[in-house]
């Protein structure tokens, strides 16, 4: 019976269309057009401007967490957005791109383009995010600037696009997504999800306010809407903007008020939970509730302050390792779904205070509201397995194999568009996306008393998890065999100089390995960090640091071989002198070569497994020689 009930769901809404979930909600037209086609950007640029964009996007972004980290801690939480940039970088933008857009077979065509990367954290990736502005007055089916991005963070192309659906579908002043295929200078770039962007030309199309003085971008971390964070962690968007005195003394107002009714006519209370309702429905940890940013405020003519937000690749169980805490600090309950909200909001800001935690009834009411319309099972699952089928094609060529083929394979891709949870490349997992649904709309229903879909509220509901593909935490993972140490055979003649047992050098992967530290995974290129000794990582599944920098032996010519000895490949030191240090081998003196001797100091005594022994004349992965894991120096870098 429940299979039945499920095919007739799924037709009854396929018949409609991918735009069919949406609704009647209007768009700007170009979202329109796309829900059933994908459009095709080519962008020409100079040849010298496509070599340095292919320059400057290798080169990435770093950031860093640390171990210890979590949303509550003082070093995030006194971190003020006027004063911290994480991805302060130069980034590749140029004025001399042409562009022609192709959709349902009509090409349109641009000569003025400003072209560039775009994106912060998701710049660590290989693959880059890209952004588009149309100039000289003209615009493509309503709107003139664009963001191209990857998500290459999640493995499954749609939580951006399900997120603004959602947005969509409730009639939020939101941006829009669908999907592009990019080409630069004839090469295929790879398959993107296709948004506008909140900036002066949106407001423009969407309030008909033209070069607004009211549009702030809070971009910058912990941003709590108040005038200590927020007075300059939020910018006006508006350059020619110089006196912010009307946005202090609504960042002012917001400080004092003790109850709604102090800001009811210049806040729009009701848009801003609603959006509180969606972070906590979707686990969003880069919005306001934690992070504390990645939105903008607004203020229409004649109307109240509004919040608009932005950027949706980490929702919907992406990463909630991130709400869950790191190291030292991380909760007893990791089953992010059945967070309530008081523990999910752990950031307890006045705002938050004043508007729901005194009185939840008018917050509980916009959350079921938001449950019952957008945020169920019922419409969201035949909406993804429509757009699963739609991009299938374009995700299997994005995979094929190449240079920017992705992080994700394409049974990940298959997977976690499902129920099962996969591997993350940056903090630890990223949940199936109907597991995540399913399983906060069951707690939700639960929590709040709501009727709701007997379907997904049976508990033997089946689905299927791939495991071949299914993310195993640390603790259900086995450690693998510890081998058995190697019998030690005394050498009688000479006697060593210095007492140290070691085995033979091994051969190294990373330069890492030479001073007690791993290498990283294959699939984990992310820079933490650099020094001496090249790119470091960090693998949050061991919280450890890892080496990224592959091993290469120095071109180093064995210097005893002009004695008549050979080189060492071991490096039990028995004598040295003025030419370096000598082994004893196989009854004959040899030369031990210079590049071993890190190794030598680091394996002069016996470590325990899972310790690495550092040496202080080695630096490690931390500017302050502190120990790596625990260094807050640079406590964080967020998207």
């Amino acid at each position: 019976m429940l299979t039945k009930i499920g095919i007739i769901l799924l037709f009854a809404y396929s018949v409609l269309g991918l735009g069919s979930y949406i609704g009647d909600s209007k768009r700007a037209e170009i979202f329109e057009l796309t829900d059933n086609d994908v459009a095709k950007f080519r962008v020409t640029l100079p040849e010298e401007e496509f070599t340095t964009l292919k320059e400057e996007g290798g080169k990435g972004s770093t950031f860093d967490f640390g171990s210890d980290f979590n949303f509550t801690s003082p070093d995030f939480n006194n971190i003020e957005g006027s004063s911290f940039d994480p991805f302060s970088q130069d980034s590749f933008k140029t004025k001399n791109a042409t562009m022609t857009v192709e959709i349902n077979g009509k090409i349109k065509s641009y000569k003025k383009v400003t072209f560039g990367l775009g994106g912060n954290s998701s710049r660590s990736f290989a693959k880059q995010g890209y952004n588009v502005k149309i100039r000289g007055n003209k615009d493509l089916y309503g709107r003139s600037q664009f963001k191209l991005r990857p998500d290459s963070r999640e493995a499954t192309y749609l939580r951006s696009k399900l997120v603004c659906d959602m947005h969509n579908r409730l009639g939020l002043p939101s941006i829009s997504a669908n999907y592009a295929t990019l080409y630069i200078n004839d090469e295929y770039i790879g398959f993107y999800i296709l948004m506008d962007s909140i900036k002066l030309r949106w407001i423009e199309d969407v309030y008909d306010d033209p070069d607004s003085t009211s549009l702030y971008n809070c971009k910058y971390i912990n941003n709590q809407l108040t005038v200590t964070t927020s007075s300059e962690g939020c910018v006006n968007v508006n350059d020619e903007v110089t006196d912010n005195t009307e946005w202090i003394e609504f960042l002012t107002i917001l400080d004092n008020t003790k109850s709604p009714e102090d800001i009811e006519d210049i806040f729009d209370i009701d848009l801003f939970l609603t959006e509180i309702a969606f972070e906590f429905l979707s686990g969003s940890w880069d919005h306001y509730l934690n992070f504390g940013h990645n939105f903008n405020l607004y203020k229409p003519k004649n109307d109240k302050w509004k919040i608009l937000y932005n950027d949706f690749d980490s929702e919907l169980g992406q990463d909630n390792s991130v709400n869950t805490g790191f190291g030292p600090n991380i909760k007893k309950n990791t089953d992010v779904p059945s967070y309530s909200f008081e523990e999910f909001a752990v950031k307890k800001t006045h705002l938050l205070d004043i508007l729901i935690f005194q009185n939840t009834t008018r917050f509980d009411n916009i959350l079921k509201n938001f449950v019952t319309n957008a945020f169920n099972p019922t419409i969201l699952f035949p909406h993804i397995d429509e757009l699963k089928e739609f991009i299938r094609p374009y995700v299997e060529l994005d995979k094929t194999p190449n240079e920017n083929a992705g992080y994700y394979s394409f049974a990940e891709w298959e997977a976690n568009c499902e129920f099962t949870t996969v591997d993350s490349f940056q903090y630890y997992y990223g949940y199936g996306l109907k597991y995540w649904i399913l399983q906060k709309y069951r707690y939700i229903c639960k929590t709040y008393n709501m009727d709701c879909d007997p379907v997904y509220m049976d508990e033997n509901y089946q689905y299927t998890i791939d495991k071949s593909v299914e993310y195993k935490s640390p603790e259900t993972q086995q450690s693998p065999e510890q081998p058995e140490p190697t019998t030690t055979v005394d050498v009688v003649l000479p006697q060593p100089t210095e007492t140290i047992i070691t085995p033979e050098v091994p051969q190294y992967n990373c330069w890492a390995e030479l001073i007690g530290y791993p290498c990283c995974p294959s699939h984990n290129k992310i820079v933490f960090s650099h020094d001496g000794n090249g790119d470091w990582g960090y693998d949050f599944k061991t919280n450890q640091w890892c080496g990224i920098t592959p091993f290469v032996a120095p071109a180093e010519e064995c210097w005893s071989e002009i004695y008549g000895y050979s080189c060492c490949k071991g490096c039990t030191i028995y004598e040295s002198d003025v030419d370096g240090n000598w082994g004893y081998e196989d009854g004959k003196w040899c030369g031990i070569p210079s590049y071993y001797n890190i190794y030598c100091s680091i394996n002069s005594k016996p470590t325990s497994p899972g310790t690495s022994m550092l040496i202080n004349t080695v630096d490690q992965p931390s500017s302050t020689n502190a120990d790596p894991i625990t260094d807050v120096t640079d406590p964080s870098g967020i998207r």
